[in-house]
């Protein structure tokens, strides 16, 4: 077998650099091109030495983990013991991520007339897992991992940000109360214009059993002062929450004016660790008839003024 040296310093520079990038972007640090590139030529010219020089314990654990702490050293800087350690678990969480990513894609692609046909068991027992792949086909299968990795983590921390913005709201009106998940939104600036009370936003089908038959799909297409109408004064009557019913103008994105059917309740409580309950009394409820979140993660949007309400423990024990 023929092995080109600088064939395998270019691939492993290319990788060591890709490696180190992806580290960075979990991190989210940002280190200069010439550190990365200095770190990835020591872990080019380490995985070029296995063909080119035979030096003893040179591919010990010892010398991995020398090898590795000098690249991320290079990379990211010192900075102190506890951020080192996170950058070196970093680059090693990435290396495993991506490199079986490789090795798994690469066997997904890989036929074989037999499940056997990519295994070799040895004389005293044990397991050899054959695997081949082309420099092209490699580069393709790394840089997919390394997409994929980039993509969760992404992902994570996109969550982990929303997390920081979702309450625990807790409403009550008469004797009911319901519990949902809510974002707090610091777009959100709709008022009733009249009373200038503070709108939040819920998604009618949490309301479902409560409003009228029909009306939390209808509000999907139907403007919700249609269904006002329809409640003649027996029926508004004979509706438990006719006399807490709302309609808020509001302007849409597209710049038309709608209408929005909102409840008033009795209050809105608002818990999240490390901050003491809010209690909310002038607040108004709008019913959105789609889906605020398309994963499920809230039910409903927090006004921003609900989150500057007085504490439990101080507010006044009657709503306004």
């Amino acid at each position: 077998m023929t092995v080109y040296v600088d064939l395998v310093f270019l691939t492993n520079l290319a990788v060591d650099g890709a490696v180190l990038m992806a580290t960075a972007k979990a991190r989210r640090i940002m280190p200069s091109r010439p550190r990365l590139f200095a770190a990835a030529v020591v872990g080019a010219a380490y995985a070029a030495l296995m063909f080119w020089a035979h030096i003893p314990y040179m591919y010990s654990f010892g010398a991995k983990v020398f090898v590795s702490v000098a690249m991320v050293l290079l990379s990211f800087g010192y900075g102190g013991p506890l951020r080192f350690l996170r950058n070196f678990a970093a680059f090693y969480v990435v290396n495993f991520a991506t490199l079986g990513g490789v090795i798994g894609l690469s066997f997904l692609l890989r036929s074989a007339s037999s499940p056997w046909g990519a295994m070799t068991f040895t004389p005293d027992g044990g397991l050899i897992l054959e695997w081949q792949m082309q420099l092209g086909l490699f580069i393709l299968t790394f840089l997919l991992s390394i997409w994929m990795f980039r993509s969760a983590s992404e992902t994570d921390r996109k969550r982990q940000q929303l997390d920081q913005l979702v309450w625990e709201t807790e409403i009550r009106i008469d004797e009911e109360s319901w519990t949902i998940r809510a974002l707090l939104d610091t777009g959100n600036r709709l008022y009733d214009p009249l009373t200038r009370i503070p709108v939040m936003v819920m998604d009618a089908d949490v309301w479902k059993e409560r409003l009228p038959t029909g009306w939390s799909e209808r509000l999907k297409q139907e403007p919700p002062d249609k269904l006002i109408s329809e409640l003649d004064a027996h029926a508004s009557e004979a509706y438990a929450w006719g006399g807490r019913l709302r309609l808020v103008p509001y302007r849409a994105v597209n710049g038309s004016s709608k209408l929005m059917l909102a409840v008033k309740p009795d209050l809105v409580l608002l818990y999240r660790d490390g901050h003491p309950p809010l209690q909310v009394n002038r607040v108004l409820i709008g019913l959105d008839g789609g889906t605020l979140s398309s994963e499920g993660t809230y039910r409903a949007i927090v006004h921003p003024d609900m989150v500057q309400a007085d504490p439990v423990s101080s507010a006044p024990s009657q709503p306004a």
